[in-house]
């Protein structure tokens, strides 16, 4: 039980969706976990015989442990904080929809598939109400620099379609709310990097990278691969007429988290504590 619930607590900074901070905050996740351990070890503990000294001895170990950090101020006052701060952050994201926490698409979703532009425009407005009605929002300089940014890009969030006149006719341009779309392009690239090489840093990769090598997300578009084959039927027999070169391969280091058989499945679930004092109630 010592071992599960410690690897459960160090679980907690893996938590979340694969959005990445601030979107997922695995370090709060790791504190919640800190403090649901500390408030049910002594329950836990309670139904272990007196005469199993070691296993009282590794509990009372554990518990003084997590003690000394719940009762350090500079710990638990942070943590009041950031869930404060973290319900006004994805209301904002709510109101936004800018990768919900209930949304299913993550950083790729779009945000405006079944609402309308004025209807988030009026939800962001009332958003920037709160801000100024709130007297906790109100005195806090964070929230102040939050209220000033949206005050400062209102217009360009909520920007009208601009028309402009092509070869082929006229064309609207939707000015971006974000910059999700570069955002994905990168993502998608240093996925494919990763699979390819293992290895998760592009930073080497990107130093040195020629300037045009982001056009080869144009080879899914038909028109460009047409224009960039000029008459060869595949991209093979268009490189077989270049000289080939060789590339150095990026090395990577691999490390993996040694767990005991078994432990993987106990160690992701939300409720672990609980769900040990729940099997000893049914076996005392």
């Amino acid at each position: 039980m010592i071992y599960s619930l410690c690897l459960w607590c160090l679980q907690g900074k893996k938590d979340g969706n694969g959005y990445g901070f601030p979107f997922d905050r695995p370090l709060l996740a790791f504190a919640h976990r800190i403090l649901n351990l500390y408030h049910s070890l002594p329950t836990i503990q309670k139904p272990i015989p007196s005469k199993d000294r070691i296993g009282n001895r590794l509990f009372s170990k554990l518990f003084s442990l997590m003690k000394n950090i719940c009762a350090d101020s500079g710990f638990t006052r942070p943590i009041a904080d950031l869930e404060w701060r973290s319900q006004l952050f994805d209301d904002l994201r709510e109101k936004m929809r800018i990768a919900e926490p209930a949304g299913h698409k993550g950083l790729n979703d779009e945000g405006t598939a079944d609402k309308s532009m004025n209807c988030i425009q009026k939800a962001v407005g009332l958003f920037r109400s709160k801000l100024d009605k709130n007297a906790r929002f109100k005195k806090d300089m964070l929230c102040r620099k939050l209220a000033k940014q949206i005050d400062k890009y209102d217009d360009r969030l909520f920007t009208d379609p601009i028309e402009i006149n092509t070869p082929s006719g006229t064309m609207s341009i939707y000015p971006q709310r974000t910059n999700n779309m570069l955002e994905q392009f990168f993502r998608g690239l240093r996925r494919d990097h990763r699979k390819k090489t293992g290895n998760n840093s592009m930073r080497r990769v990107l130093h040195v990278m020629l300037a045009d090598t982001p056009l080869i997300k144009n080879l899914g578009k038909p028109e460009y691969m047409s224009m960039l084959l000029n008459g060869k039927e595949s991209l093979e027999e268009l490189f077989a007429e270049l000289e080939s070169t060789g590339h150095e391969l990026v090395s990577s280091d691999s490390h993996t988290d040694r767990i005991l058989p078994g432990f993987k499945k106990l160690i992701k679930m939300d409720n672990l504590p609980e769900k040990i004092q729940l099997a000893l109630k049914k076996c005392s």
